[in-house]
């Protein structure tokens, strides 16, 4: 990096499977934007990220640099039995992450930033349209939940005044142009000298379609219109040549057949149980509830599972939980061994841990191919699955991808293999901060 360097902007692309770009021209992707970016900076299609490889753990090890046993985010919802309040929540807010973020290092430094629907950051910055929703509410409660937490207060209304289109593209499948419009106003109007975008329009068809679909592609390519609306942006502010750009993304996709049920396998093993919750609310059907006196507990990460115990020590219930799971896996349970399948592997703490895991975790549950882990606690222990891809396998499983360009980045091309965790320091030092809780390294651009 350079002293030309005065601002970042760093764009997530929620889902950007490494293997879009390194077979665009297969795929006959329009993503003129993202093309120019990598031609005229470096980048790497084959990064690796962290385990499990959900959206807030890989988000927050992007922004700090650090694994998730160092920050804290281990999962995107927070350890709650079902049932209990607060069940279903999720990591909406930055006072959860235990190690230093790029927003805490720009604030120390008196730097401005901006902040849009970025993972575990509600609560951040000085302008911050947070990732925050109403479980089970409409896109009217979500909103109003985002305005009690938006930074600074009246910012929404602020920006609703000024652009009439702004929720015009908002609907149940996609809220991208949205983001992009509250984006576009900060690094327009307030000139921020970091600016962090998500978008996930691309995560939420991939779930529903699966990977490397029309609809996929489709998406992608309002994405790649989306990128260049925020360095238009830019050019109207008159930041442009002075902002490094990085475009970055947090997991790849597997497509999906099936699903695996832990609470299943736990409850038919004696090691929680289940009731209908007694106090619904009449507009609704009465949910399962795990009772208090669980012993093992499944914390769902997709396409990986931690289990974890009431009481860490507690031998007789792990190596029950380690039994229940060897027979299912061994066809004991759920019909699989006659069709030649073995659904998925046991990850011990020690090799989980080496990842930067949830430390909590008795072991973990790896699905294979075509398989993911559902909710259920009642019925089969393997059922289809009507969502089409999913996410959160171990690191080997793919690769994501990396772009930087713009100020004080020089045309080196490709990079070859990165760690994600290298992102955030690379990005903490093209504005001359660090990252004092980093596992990474900045890398030479």
């Amino acid at each position: 990096m350079t002293e030309e360097t005065k601002r970042a902007l760093v764009i997530s692309i929620d889902g950007l499977d490494a293997r879009y770009l390194q077979r665009r021209d297969v795929y006959g992707l329009h993503v003129p934007t993202l093309r120019r970016l990598m031609s005229e900076g470096a980048a790497s299609l084959n990064v690796r990220v962290v385990y499990p490889s959900v959206t807030y753990p890989v988000h927050t090890t992007i922004v700090t640099g650090a694994l998730p046993a160092r920050h804290g985010i281990v999962g995107n919802e927070l350890f709650i039995p079902l049932g209990a309040p607060d069940c279903g929540e999720w990591h909406w807010f930055a006072r959860d992450i235990q190690a230093e973020t790029l927003w805490d290092a720009a604030q120390a430094r008196g730097l401005s930033t901006g902040i849009v629907s970025w993972p575990v950051a509600g609560g951040a910055g000085d302008y911050n349209v947070p990732e925050i929703k109403k479980i089970d509410g409409s896109l009217r409660d979500t909103l109003a939940l985002m305005m009690a937490h938006e930074r600074p207060r009246g910012f929404i209304e602020e920006v609703a005044a000024r652009d009439p289109h702004l929720y015009a593209q908002a609907n149940r499948d996609e809220h991208d142009d949205m983001r992009t419009r509250f984006a576009e106003y900060i690094i327009r109007e307030k000139r921020p000298d970091l600016m962090l975008v998500h978008l996930f329009d691309l995560d939420h068809f991939q779930h529903d379609y699966g990977p490397f679909t029309p609809e996929a592609f489709a998406v992608l390519e309002k994405l790649d219109a989306y990128v260049a609306r925020l360095l238009e942006a830019a050019t109207r502010a008159g930041t442009l040549s002075e902002t490094a750009i990085f475009i970055v993304s947090d997991h790849g996709f597997e497509q999906i057949s099936r699903l695996i049920h832990p609470g299943v396998v736990l409850h038919r093993a004696g090691l929680l149980s289940v009731a209908e919750e007694s106090d619904a609310p009449q507009e609704r059907a009465p949910r399962m509830c795990v009772t208090e006196d669980w012993r093992a507990l499944p914390s769902l990460t997709g396409g990986s599972c931690a289990i974890i115990l009431n009481d860490p020590a507690d031998r007789e219930t792990f190596e029950k939980a380690r039994a229940a799971f060897d027979d299912l896996r061994d066809g004991g349970a759920s019909g699989v061994a006659e069709r030649g399948v073995v659904p998925f592997r046991i990850i011990d703490a020690e090799e989980a841990q080496a990842l930067g895991a949830d430390p909590r975790a008795a072991f973990f549950l790896e699905a294979a191919d075509g398989y993911a882990f559902g909710a259920n606690y009642a019925g089969a222990a393997v059922t289809r699955s009507v969502m089409r891809g999913q996410h959160g396998y171990l690191p080997s499983r793919y690769a994501t991808s990396f772009i930087a360009s713009g100020a004080g980045v020089k045309r080196r091309g490709d990079l070859g293999e990165l760690s994600i965790i290298d992102i955030g320091p690379t990005v903490a030092r093209s504005l001359g901060l660090t990252l004092g809780d980093a596992d990474g390294q900045a890398l030479q651009l």
